[in-house]
């Protein structure tokens, strides 16, 4: 795992190493002890914090000065040099022609030209800022820069709405007004005598038209998915050192772990699989995750495991200034740091599996009969109503007609509101003068018509790359590189090519990933249609909770920040916080039908209120003693 910065000098002033090494420093957690590099030339300097116990990252190649924070998936070769070969053959296109995980700098001494680039899903992170006529910075992390004085820590209050509403960032937002993520698949050129900031180039953008082509059987279909998947999952294992690896029980992480396992036991090595799990079983056992995991860890014994009880966020607690609501100390950091005491500097996580290789597109049995594949409908329907045990006319129902329905007649119908929604849904917690702001810099809704455009945003427009990001910051905390198999490009790839049909077989969807892991899952989990998750029972310990976030809550009413008033209605948070059942109530509730929580209204409509109230209270305090 590597981190890099440095800073282009517009006005010609000289970079300095103090810079560097405040713009490093900041992005150092407290603990980590990291061989940091530093380079000047002239106007610009550049630096990689290198945790692998190297000095690696920072070299100079034929008139190129380079930063990287790379892993190549495929290639033996010296990632400095396919670095240099991609830029030298395609140009600014240079990031969708290096296969790995990677976010680099390149500095041409002759034309004076800095040159970003980031993989084509986000897996490591990079920040930029441009003050005009003075310096253009770059860091892996959002505080290398306002640490370093580079960039303020100005609140952006369009960035945090939809943060708060959607969970995550929106395409190059930080949080903060003066900083900017380049966006996963881009690269960016800054020259020194320009006098208007750079314009990020889209250099990964997979052709619509050619989603859905890929002709062949089911079976085909599978034996090639799992080829894809054993080389995606080996080619991110460590040569010497142990891998960690997320465990939840579902399709994805049970793989990854899995085949890891398996890789390693070849080597005489081990693996640990860290489950982030609630202190209680939830709902009924055929929905728990505990049963699944177990049984993963029946079948690989060398495995070594680690179960992390989740920690309910609560308004008040020490949060990572490069991500709004992230919890120091939470779960997610647990876990991470259990990896990296295990001596493991990666961790592989099953993100991007629904979009991707166990595709969980909704509303697939609808799409396929407007394709026309009428046969292929049939069998599937009558699969799927034994499978879950219906009468075929249930599973029409539910399955086709209903899905074919018109939106505003589907959602009467279901009688809940779509999560985006300023009147029933989570923008209904912001200041309405900030809605239609935030609104626009949505994220729009996906895999919901499974149009080829729908399959391409997924990756190319929408939230993977915040969701790695987050888990970037969060690992970078412990000098740990986080890797994502499911997204290696290869698996995007064939996945954006298979038709809609081949994601039903057997009277289950999330194929051909089903029939691909015969052999490897354990059938508990390969057929496991559903599973509870951890926030069913953060509903319930926040509604333990409920009337201490409320006086929260209270507290910030009496005398409300001008950020606080811009951002969130207070009002509304509040009566979001009330929905929540009373302590007395909470525990007669059983997750079984989780819908019927609160009256009818969805449980996720408090628990984002409740984050709403985390990242208010956040915003009441000095930024020091918050971040």
């Amino acid at each position: 795992m590597r981190l890099i910065c440095g800073i282009l000098h517009l006005d010609g002033n000289a970079a300095t190493d103090e810079t560097l090494n405040q713009m490093a420093a900041a992005m150092i957690a407290p603990g980590l002890t990291p061989t940091v590099t530093r380079q000047l030339h002239g106007s610009l300097g550049m630096g990689v914090v290198d945790f692998n116990g190297e000095a690696g990252g920072l070299a100079n190649e034929g008139g190129w000065t380079l930063a990287s924070d790379i892993r190549l998936n495929h290639s033996k070769e010296d990632p400095e040099q396919v670095l240099l070969s991609a830029f030298n053959k395609h140009g600014m296109d240079f990031p969708d022609h290096i296969d790995g995980d990677f976010a680099v700098a390149l500095w041409c001494h002759e034309r004076s030209e800095l040159w970003l680039g980031r993989d084509f899903i986000g897996a490591r992170p990079l920040t930029w800022t441009w003050q005009p006529g003075r310096w253009f910075a770059f860091a892996s992390l959002p505080k290398g820069l306002h640490g370093a004085g580079l960039a303020t820590t100005t609140i952006d209050p369009i960035a945090i709405g939809c943060k708060t509403s959607q969970t995550y960032f929106s395409g190059s937002d930080s949080g903060f007004t003066q900083i900017a993520y380049l966006q996963a698949g881009h690269s960016l050129c800054v020259r020194q005598q320009s006098d208007s900031p750079p314009v990020p180039h889209r250099a990964y953008r997979p052709d619509p038209g050619r989603v859905g082509t890929w002709r062949g059987t089911q079976e085909q279909a599978a034996s090639t998915l799992r080829q894809l998947i054993e080389e995606a999952v080996t080619t991110r294992l460590p040569s010497a050192r142990p891998v960690a690896c997320h465990l939840t029980g579902g399709l994805d992480s049970s793989t990854i772990t899995v085949l890891a396992a398996r890789n390693a036991r070849e080597n005489d090595k081990r693996v640990l699989a860290l489950s982030l799990v609630t202190e209680n079983a939830i709902g009924p056992e055929a929905l728990d995750e505990r049963p699944m995991i177990a049984a993963v860890l029946q079948q690989e014994t060398n495995i070594d495991h680690l179960y992390v009880h989740d920690v309910l966020p609560m308004p008040g607690a020490l949060s990572d200034p490069d991500w709004p609501d992230s919890e120091i100390g939470g779960a997610d950091d647990k876990m991470l740091a259990a990896a990296a005491n295990y001596g493991a500097d990666r961790l592989l996580s099953g993100v991007g599996g629904d979009e991707g290789a166990t595709y969980n597109g909704a509303n697939l049995y609808a799409a396929i009969f407007k394709k026309g594949h009428i046969l292929k409908l049939t069998q599937e329907l009558v699969a799927r109503a034994k499978s879950d045990g219906i009468p075929i006319h249930r599973a029409v129902r539910h399955r086709l007609l209903a899905p074919l329905l018109p939106h505003s007649l589907r959602n009467r119908l279901r009688g809940k509101p779509r999560a985006l929604n300023n009147i029933r849904g989570t923008l209904r917690y912001l200041n309405t003068d900030i809605v239609e702001s935030v609104t626009q810099r949505s994220f729009d809704s996906i895999l919901q018509e499974n149009t080829p455009n729908e399959r391409v945003k997924a990756f190319a427009d929408h939230h993977i790359p915040s969701r790695c990001t987050y888990y970037s910051i969060m690992a970078a905390r412990h000098g740990l590189a986080i890797s994502f198999p499911m997204l290696d490009r290869r698996v995007v790839d064939f996945i954006l090519s298979l038709p809609l049909h081949m994601f039903l077989a057997d009277g289950q969807s999330r194929q051909p990933f089903r029939r691909a892991m015969r052999g490897v899952l354990p059938e508990r989990v390969r057929l496991a249609q559903h599973k509870v998750g951890i926030f069913d029972e953060r509903f319930i310990l926040y509604a333990e909770q409920r009337d201490t976030l409320l006086e929260q809550l209270e507290k910030i009413r009496r005398a409300p920040s001008e950020l606080q008033q811009r951002i969130f209605d207070l009002e509304a948070i509040k009566e979001g916080l009330e929905q929540l059942p009373k302590p007395s109530e909470v525990r007669q509730l059983i997750r079984t039908t989780p819908g019927a929580l609160v009256g009818g209204n969805p449980p996720w409509l408090p628990l984002f209120a409740v984050s709403c109230l985390i990242v208010a209270w956040q915003l009441s305090e000095p930024a020091d003693q918050a971040h």
